[in-house]
């Protein structure tokens, strides 16, 4: 009997379909070992061409999912994943996953843009940011947010990831 509460604990964390991305569970960049390989493609201007970039800048201490035009990516805090830009219409889309549902996105599809609309970018940049924007019950609570960034914007709020930015640095307004 006295072992029932730790046989509960133990059945319901191994139930959940969360576990895989759970605690010490690492990050795709960590998995895959490629962040000096992300880092040479932010940093030279042959390299990022045709890239959408993604900076992680949440406060919440979990982790959250990236959807770039279908590919998906796991990510901590401060984290900066690179992504393949598709001609035409493209995707951003971070969320968490409780249950194996999608949770946590402010807008519930993210955020879509066309590359004719920003021709003169060769590269995108973007940084998940967490609002508090949502409302449940009468009360707000954080959820993800992409911001599209003009490449100053974003490496600058790489550099300072706590602090404020210029509205001038965001193309989705």
């Amino acid at each position: 009997m006295k072992h029932i509460y730790l046989l509960s604990i133990t059945f319901f964390l191994f139930s959940c379909s969360t576990l895989e991305y759970g605690l010490m569970i690492e990050s795709d960049i960590e998995k895959e070992d490629n962040a000096q390989e992300i880092l040479d493609q932010l940093n030279n201007s042959e390299l990022k061409k045709r890239k959408v970039f993604v900076f992680s800048n949440t406060q919440d201490g979990l982790w959250q999912f990236v959807r770039v035009n279908n590919t998906e990516r796991y990510m901590r805090d401060q984290e900066v994943q690179v992504f393949d830009l598709s001609d035409g219409e493209n995707n951003v889309y971070a969320f968490g996953r409780i249950f194996g549902d999608e949770v946590n996105n402010c807008t519930g599809k993210g955020y879509s843009f066309n590359t004719e609309d920003f021709s003169e970018y060769e590269t995108h940049f973007f940084m998940i940011a967490e609002p508090s924007e949502r409302e449940f019950a009468g009360r707000y609570f954080n959820c993800y947010k992409e911001v599209h960034l003009t490449e100053g914007g974003f490496f600058y709020i790489i550099d300072n990831p706590r602090s404020r930015f210029k509205s001038e640095w965001v193309l989705n307004q």
